[in-house]
This record gives structure tokens, C-alpha cells and sequence, in this order.
């Protein structure tokens, strides 16, 4: 089993328990700053191996094609928030989505498709089965009040995606026990603490950390060069750096919705560009185990 696994298994197991037995008040402004941080830090540079893989699968060779590979990166991280500021509750139904199915390839790699967008729409739904106003606040943080609807439909659809879980779970535990565990986990730990709470432990100490240790795995002899390194390190603290300037000058009384706003906003302008070039190399290394 991955060293992440048990990381989150253990986590979720005692976070659960926290909150069953001991019922800790809402969420304040503070404690929401914090988890904040703790994507942030934590979770956003996850996509820092990005340029590493890039390079690998020939996307540049050179320095000029560095460049225009980040100009592409950034320029489609940009459209993404203009897209958000114009058509914010689209664009955040287009974020839970893409999310989906980028958190569902977490689990039963080698299953249809179909399974794996269910078991991440199944994921990001649960949380509204618990506190769907909770979800609906979140949402309206991030898309003004006609995103309440969102967290609605979330709620109706809930126990549709819990069976959808359970199911994607049983099946994920045939061929690897331990995704199935996770997955039983995941939906534990959604059905008992608060959504953001859910959120920190599982895109921080499974799914990020998991893309971490496979992205070190495979990039391991980019990483060895200093050129590598200094790229994963700028890439890494870039969406941190840029957080932090963004926030100076915020009053304390808005600093925790200004926070969840840039980190969720900024999480999705970094998901889109992060999953081309994630595609873009599943596609090459299943033509890899064709060819072979």
C-alpha cells in the first residue's frame, strides 16, 4: 500500500472520529484561513512537475520552447479566470466536472471511464448530503448567490453518488484492496466533518500527495539535474507567491473568503492546464504499453 495511503486512511480515520464524538463548533474565520493555506501550500503545487513531464514527452527542447510552453500554460490559466469573472456559476459547474474526472482517475485507473467520473462526481457531491448550506456558502464565496443551486442539485443527487461510491469501491477493491479502503474512507470522511475539513484532507494528503510521489517516481532523472530542480522549484512556489500578493493589504474581516476565493479560482485556473498535460502523457504512456 502507498505510503499515501496510509497517510489519509489514518488522518480521515481520526478526523471522522473528531468530529462524531466530539462535535467541534462551526468553522471560524481563522480555522478556514488555515485549511486555506494548507491547499495552498500543500495542494496547489502539485501540478509543479508539469514542465518536467512536458519536457519529456517533447512538448519544448529548448529554451525558446520553454518559454512558449509556459506562455501556452499561463495564458490558458488566465482564460480561465477571465472565464470565471464573466460566467461564475458556469464556470464553477465546469470546475466540479473537470474535477471529477480528475479526482475519479485517483481510483480504478483501468476501469471504463465512465466509473471513474462517477466515482468524482460521487466525491465532490457527498459533503452536500451532510450540510448542503455549508456547501451552498462555499459556493456563493465563490460564484455569487444564484451558485446555491449548485450545492441543491448536489444534495438531491447525493444518494445517487454515495451507491455510485460504494459500488466504485467494491469494484476498485478486486484487483487493489487498499483504493477501496480509500474510497470507503473518502465517503466517511465527507459524510462526518464539514465540507471544507473533507476537502484539506483528501486533496492534500491523497490526491496531491499521490501525484507528488508518482511525478518524483517518473521525473527522478530530470530531478537529479539542476536545471529540474529549479524548475519544480519555480513552478511549485509560483501559485504560492502569487496568493500572497494578491492577499496583502485585505482586512482581517474578508480575509478568510478572499482566501477560499483565490484558492479555489486559482486550483481551477491551474486544474485545466495540469490535465492536458496530464492526458497528454497518460496518452503517450498507453501507446508505450501498446507498442510494446
Amino acid at each position: 500500500m502507498p505510503i499515501e495511503s496510509y497517510l489519509f486512511i489514518t488522518v480521515a480515520v481520526a478526523t471522522s472520529l473528531l468530529f462524531v464524538l466530539l462535535n467541534p463548533q462551526t468553522l471560524g474565520a481563522g480555522q478556514i484561513a488555515v485549511m486555506s493555506v494548507v491547499v495552498a501550500v500543500l495542494g496547489l503545487p502539485h501540478g509543479a512537475l508539469d514542465p518536467l513531464m512536458a519536457h519529456r514527452l517533447g512538448l519544448y527542447h529548448g529554451p525558446l520552447s520553454l518559454l512558449l510552453f509556459f506562455i501556452g500554460y499561463s495564458t490558458l490559466s488566465a482564460l480561465i479566470v477571465g472565464l470565471w469573472l464573466l460566467t461564475p456559476v458556469a464556470s464553477l459547474v465546469g470546475f466540479l466536472v473537470i474535477s471529477a474526472a480528475h479526482f475519479g482517475s485517483d481510483w480504478n485507473s483501468k476501469r471504463p471511464a465512465a466509473i471513474r467520473i462517477f466515482t468524482g462526481l460521487a466525491l465532490l457531491s457527498l459533503p452536500a448530503i451532510r450540510d448542503a448550506e455549508q456547501v451552498a456558502q462555499l459556493y456563493v464565496i465563490l460564484s455569487g448567490p444564484d451558485a446555491e443551486i449548485v450545492a441543491s442539485w448536489q444534495a438531491a443527487a447525493g444518494p445517487v453518488f454515495l451507491v455510485a461510491m460504494l459500488m466504485a469501491a467494491a469494484i476498485a477493491s478486486r484487483t487493489r484492496l487498499y483504493e477501496g479502503v480509500e474510497l470507503f474512507m473518502a465517503a466517511t470522511l465527507a459524510l462526518t466533518t464539514p465540507p471544507l475539513v473533507f476537502f484539506t484532507v483528501y486533496f492534500c494528503l491523497l490526491h496531491s500527495a499521490r501525484h507528488l510521489r508518482e511525478g518524483f517516481a517518473t521525473e527522478r532523472d530530470a530531478l537529479r539535474r539542476p536545471a529540474g530542480r529549479a524548475l519544480f522549484g519555480g513552478a511549485a512556489l509560483a501559485p504560492v507567491l502569487v496568493a500572497v500578493m494578491l492577499l496583502l493589504g485585505d482586512a482581517p474581516a474578508v480575509l478568510d473568503q478572499r482566501l477560499l476565493k483565490i484558492v479555489f479560482i486559482g486550483l481551477a485556473a491551474l486544474t485545466v492546464p495540469h490535465m492536458v498535460v496530464v492526458t497528454i502523457g497518460a496518452r503517450a504512456a498507453r501507446r508505450a504499453r501498446a507498442a510494446a
